[in-house]
């Protein structure tokens, strides 16, 4: 082997296929001892051809096997392999997972599995021992059989009892509005609605404990249960869409998806895995933004994570406080982003945010941690586009571009403003046959503008392939 191929201290260099050839051809010659024919269409050059594409593939082997060691040249397992020695590993696919209230009788179970869903979306149940109970609940539906006069109905939540003594010409609404007007618990609201008193939590996430006295009914029992779709990636589902129940169970009379869904994940990309090992050197830091925004990224659900800090010694513009930081984190468990941004923040200095988590430290000290959610701004698009004459634009030219679009979206994070002529470079490069393009955005589907949209510090802009029109002209 030549010097000036192969591995050497400078690293490996490649010989190609014409390198090759030509090495081949000048051992043919000086072998024989005489100048031989080389061309294409001659013996000699037929058979250094067959077998010079031979050497050639493996000197692309071994230069790939060289490359498969180095993040910044690997790919596939390689590229896991390789992140690894850096302590980094590939984030899987997650699913999306969501908290059902699921309606009926107290003490039916919900079997791990059991199969909710939409026209176009399957969830399976991911608890493996899920009841509704009046000891978990979330909704519940009280009547009255008969009213007594001079009996007396009581509701107890969460030990507190709440009791109406039946007076004459009571109806069973008076009755149970005497018992809901004393409710008064925070984050819990009490209504009477066609002989119903309806107890329910604000955010059907939180539960309460309920028991009656023996002349109450209790209609239906509401607990919140969670769910997972059956498909991998970011999916969406809307709110109150996830109301049929595919596989029926005795006791479960109805279902409905109230609150956000923790949205899922694609799997990691080579290019976005090589991005995060080049700043991999950040989670092994302390004291820094970016140090507290990977190690942030790293946990399971998050799907995006920034930093800001305010080392001023007055509250900013952005009612951070003096010396403080503020994390906004979508997805993720609340305990874990809780722990991380803990482990990572400087000693002494303010956390900031509407969300709170308790942290035990070492010693045992419990220490509150502030953050945020980012508030989602969903984006509507109108995209005209004019086929350029001289070029064939695909037939599936609109899925393409709406592709584009998604691909866009990925790139952007907290903060991030959606930035029209990036949507329009994105196309331009995924799609032939285009001539011009026009987009209109809007935040609302109604009122659409040539312009960029701002997002703010604690805002992240949300795509839907629905949202996404596109016209062929």
């Amino acid at each position: 082997m030549a010097d000036e191929y192969g591995l050497s201290p400078q690293g490996f260099k490649q010989k190609r296929l014409t390198d090759i050839i030509q090495s081949l051809n000048s051992r043919i010659s000086d072998q024989l001892g005489v100048q031989i024919s080389t061309e294409a269409n001659s013996v000699f050059g037929q058979l250094v051809g067959v077998f010079a594409y031979e050497i050639a593939d493996l000197w692309e082997q071994a230069s790939q096997v060289y490359g498969a060691m180095y993040p910044h040249t690997a790919s596939g397992v390689s590229l896991d392999n390789a992140s690894a020695l850096a302590g980094i590993s590939p984030i899987q696919a997650e699913k999306t997972t969501v908290i059902c209230t699921c309606y009926g009788t107290s003490g039916t179970l919900i079997p791990y599995g059991s199969q909710i869903g939409s026209q176009n979306l399957t969830f399976e149940c991911a608890e493996t021992s899920a009841y509704i109970d009046t000891n978990k609940a979330s909704y519940v539906g009280i009547s009255v059989p008969s009213v007594v006069v001079g009996n007396t109905y009581s509701v107890t939540i969460n030990g507190t009892i709440y009791a109406y003594t039946a007076i004459t010409d009571d109806t069973p609404s008076l009755v149970l509005t005497g018992i809901g007007s004393q409710i008064s618990v925070a984050g819990i609201t009490a209504s009477v609605n066609n002989d119903v008193l309806e107890i329910s939590t604000d955010d059907q996430q939180d539960t309460f404990d309920i028991i009656t006295s023996a002349n109450l009914n209790i209609d239906s029992v509401g607990s919140p249960v969670k769910f997972a779709c059956t498909e991998v990636g970011a999916i969406t589902p809307a709110l109150n869409t996830l109301t049929t129940i595919i596989t029926t169970f005795a006791g479960w009379e109805s279902v409905n998806n109230l609150v956000p869904a923790n949205i899922g994940r694609e799997a990691e990309t080579d290019t976005a895995l090589r991005q995060r090992w080049n700043s991999s050197l950040y989670t092994r830091s302390v004291a820094m933004t970016d140090s507290i925004a990977s190690a942030l990224m790293l946990l399971n659900g998050v799907t995006s994570a920034t930093v800001y800090e305010n080392d001023t010694d007055s509250t900013d513009g952005d009612g951070r406080p003096p010396h403080s930081i503020e994390a906004v984190v979508g997805g993720g468990d609340a305990d874990a982003i809780g722990l991380a941004i803990w482990q990572k923040k400087s000693a002494g200095i303010d956390t900031f945010g509407s969300e709170s988590v308790s942290v035990t430290d070492s010693q045992g000290f419990s220490h509150t941690i502030n953050y945020n959610r980012p508030l989602p701004i969903d984006i509507w698009l109108n995209i005209a586009v004019t086929e350029y004459p001289e070029e064939a634009l695909p037939a599936d030219a609109s899925t393409r571009i709406i592709d584009a679009v998604m691909n866009y979206a990925k790139t952007l994070t907290v903060g991030n403003d959606v930035i029209l002529q990036r949507i329009m470079g994105e196309i331009y490069r995924n799609v032939s046959g285009i001539g011009y393009i026009t987009i209109t955005a809007s935040t609302d589907g109604v009122t659409y503008s040539s312009s960029n949209i701002a997002i703010s510090a604690r805002e992240i802009a949300v795509f839907d392939e629905a949202k996404v029109q596109v016209s062929i002209s």
